[in-house]
This record gives structure tokens, sequence and C-alpha cells, in this order.
């Protein structure tokens, strides 16, 4: 499916078309089947990655409880993700399939991977810095409303962008020697300052699953050690299949979070090694390209699964906001007839209590 098609110019020792014979107009890199498949299967990705985050802020929105200071980076994060699918992943399918003066030269090729570098990169950082309240806010519970504050999360969110905004606009400030390098044919390879930025950056994407695995690690040990000391004071008989199922579930959250950023993640820092020294043919390179980078937007698409719909309360406000939306209906309190009859009492009123779970206020 990979299949190139067959360039109608030939190529100098620069790397570019000979005799500076540049193709005019915009052609299709690939055969029609590929294309089709290209778009048959970024086409889904990208609504999924909208809709699903889209959901995660519009659960925020109206479930009130979800407006507590720790939500606050998922909202960002959800905010950074919508914008992926947006105006990252979009640029990075043309510039894979169309061929062009714009698109081909080297000069302004990267331009089309800065929001790439800028919104997954803040991507991975929100996930860190999520980690990080997260750690806080189990190892030192009572001074963690001190610690993490509104101020302190709105100084956070503006540093993550604007430290992946400086990453990515570096080549800007140091650009290739050749403005007018054909990169559309040799497997879309760049030359000095853009290579190593782009081995710097990939490079640090296993430092940042080490990290994640250390801080979901360390809440592990102190989620266990919760557990201890609820067991020595309390004597319920099923208290050792309560510890244990809290336990299995901490676990498999930590395995989730962490392999789900390794999954997404290090294919892009195997392909920057790939890349640079490992002298393959053009199909191979694109085929590794692809799956490496339809890999990492996937990461944009299960952040709203890991980050909100394990969380009783985004479930709560994702049930509103498809109820208020019409695509779900909303549970009918149950009659007094229907109620169970309770000694000493004569009625029971689940009105408001219905009108909380059931029927949201918009």
């Amino acid at each position: 499916m990979m299949d190139s098609t067959i360039y109608p110019w030939t190529l100098d020792s620069t790397g570019g078309p000979s005799n500076q014979s540049y193709p005019t107009g915009i052609t299709l890199r690939f055969s029609p089947y590929t294309t089709a498949f290209y778009v048959a299967i970024y086409t889904p990705l990208c609504f999924c990655i909208i809709f699903g985050n889209l959901l995660v802020m519009l659960a925020f929105w109206y479930n009130k409880e979800l407006r507590k200071v720790q939500n606050y980076l998922l909202i960002s994060l959800a905010f950074n993700d919508i914008l992926t699918g947006i105006f990252a992943l979009p640029p990075v399918v043309a510039v894979r399939l169309l061929v062009s003066s714009v698109t081909c030269f080297s000069s302004t090729r990267f331009t089309f991977y800065l929001p790439s570098i800028v919104f997954c990169g803040s991507s991975i950082h929100h996930l860190l810095a999520i980690a990080v309240d997260r750690c806080l806010s189990l190892k030192w519970p009572l001074q963690y409303p001190r610690i993490v504050t509104m101020r302190r999360v709105t100084i956070v969110m503006p540093i993550i962008w604007m430290v992946n905004l400086s990453l990515a606009c570096l080549p800007l400030y140091y650009p290739s020697p050749e403005v007018d390098h054909w990169v559309c044919v040799s497997g879309d390879r760049y030359e000095s300052e853009v290579d190593t930025l782009f081995l710097f950056i990939t490079g640090l994407l296993p430092f940042y699953v080490f990290c994640l695995l250390v801080l979901y690690a360390v809440m592990l040990r102190v989620a266990f050690r919760h557990i201890e000391k609820r067991r020595e004071l309390t004597n319920h008989i099923d208290t050792t299949a309560k510890d244990a199922q809290a336990r299995r579930r901490g676990i498999v959250t930590m395995a989730v979070v962490v392999g789900a950023f390794a999954v997404c993640w290090i294919p892009t820092s195997l392909k920057g090694i790939y890349e640079t020294f490992a002298a393959t043919t053009e199909k191979k390179q694109i085929t590794v390209q692809t799956f490496a980078e339809y890999v990492s937007f996937a990461n944009s698409m299960v952040n709203p699964i890991i980050y909100g719909y394990f969380n009783p309360q985004f479930k709560i406000g994702f049930r509103m906001v498809l109820i208020a939306w019409g695509c779900l209906k909303a549970k009918k309190p149950r009659s007094k007839q229907q109620l169970p009859a309770v000694p000493g009492t004569d009625t029971i009123s689940l009105s408001k209590s219905s009108e909380k779970v059931g029927q949201p206020k918009i």
C-alpha cells in the first residue's frame, strides 16, 4: 500500500531535480489507492480526537462537581488535543500526500510539522504535569490544597505552551544552508540542525516514559501503604478482598497510563534513530514514518478515555452531555408505588436526587 509514484523528473547530486526542473502545481505523491487508504485511516482518527476531547470539555462545563483545581490540567490537555486534531494532524497528512514547491522544499516543508511538534509536545508535558499533581495529592493530602493552587495551575499551563512553542521554532532560527533542498524523494530526511533537533526531541521520549513510570510507582506505593493502615484499623471480614481489589485496580491504572504512553510515543523515538542511522529504501522509510506518526496522534484519542472515562465524576458529566444532546434518555424517577415499604416512614421523595443524576440543569 505504500508504493510511491514514479516522479516525472531526475535528480542531481544535491538531491533536487536536475537543471532546477522543479514540478509545477500540486500532484499526488502516491497512487490513488494509497491516497484513499491514507484518508480512510486518518479521517476517523481525526474525528475521534476532536469528539472525545470535546466531550471531556463539555462534561466539565455541565457537571459542576468537576470544577476543581486538579481538573483544570485535564481540561487544558483536552483543549490541546482538540487543537491537535484540527491544526496538527491535517497538515502532516497533506505533506505526506502532496508534492509541490511548498511541501517538498526543506525551507518550507518543516513548517507543516510545527503544529504537531507544539501540540504533541504540549500533550506530553500535560501528562507529566497531571502525574505530578496526582502524586502530590496522594503523598501529601493535607498540604495539597496549599501546594496546588489555582494561581499556580494557571501559571504552569502557559509555561507548558511557551516551552513547546520555543522548542518547535528553533529550526526557523537555524535554517538549513541548502534553502532549495528537495526532500520529497530521498525518504523525507532533513539535514544539519533539523536532524539534530529531531533526534534530541525524540531522544527525550524514553526519559518521559521513565518519569511517568517512577511517578505512578510512587503513587502505587503510597496507595498500598494507605491500604495497609486501613487494614490495621478495621476488623471487617471482607477487608482482605476489598484490599486486593484496590491493589489490582491501582496496578491496572498504572499499567494503562504508562503502557498507553509508551505504545504511542516510543515508536516515534525509534523512528528518529531509524531515519538517521539506517540506510533504507523510501518505501520502508515512509511506512515507518506513517506508523509512528499515526500512533503518536492516537495518543490524543486515548487521553479522554484514560483520564476522563475512568473518572466517575467525568462519567456523570458525559451522561449529562449526552442527555442534553438527545443521545440518551434521562432515567425517570420511580413512582411512590414502586418504592419499597420502609417501617416508620410514610413517603420518600427522590425527586431532588433524581434531578441531580438524570436531569441536568442546562
